[in-house]
């Protein structure tokens, strides 16, 4: 049971590594370009609004990540982790989306299976309690 929790742990840094740099690049490229014309259907937002959206979750998510590798703040990746699996849902389930075909489809049910065992894994991580407690 250690191995597996082991496991999901390690995928959940790296699920969310993966996305912390993508949402990074994409609202550096934004930024740097001038051109706020992000189109992202899954979020409420549109524009410079989606732009700085994008950055400041991006530097959450890393910053939360780097403190639950650490072992401090270990909530604070949790919270992240539940925060987008319901941006994910909402977005998906809850909104306007339109799927363009089967293919479509699937990826956003991979992807959102994909966070839902993050979400676990950090929640795994979140409950670890530490190999060594000073008086």
């Amino acid at each position: 049971m250690r191995l597996v929790g082991a496991i999901m742990r390690i995928f959940s840094y790296l699920f969310h590594a993966g996305l912390g740099l993508f949402l990074l690049g994409i609202s550096l490229v934004a930024l740097i370009n001038g051109r706020h014309n992000l189109r992202i259907d899954l979020l409420p937002w549109e524009g410079k609004a989606l732009t700085f959206w994008l950055l400041f979750a991006a530097l959450f998510g890393l910053a939360s990540l780097l403190l639950a590798v650490r072992g401090k703040l270990k909530v604070l990746f949790f919270i992240w982790s539940v925060v987008v699996v319901a941006m994910l849902v909402r977005g998906y389930i809850f909104s306007g989306y339109y799927f363009g075909g089967a293919g479509a489809l699937m990826n956003a049910v991979y992807l959102t299976l994909a966070s839902i065992l993050a979400a676990v894994g950090s929640w795994l991580r979140f409950r670890q309690k530490p190999a060594y407690e000073p008086y």
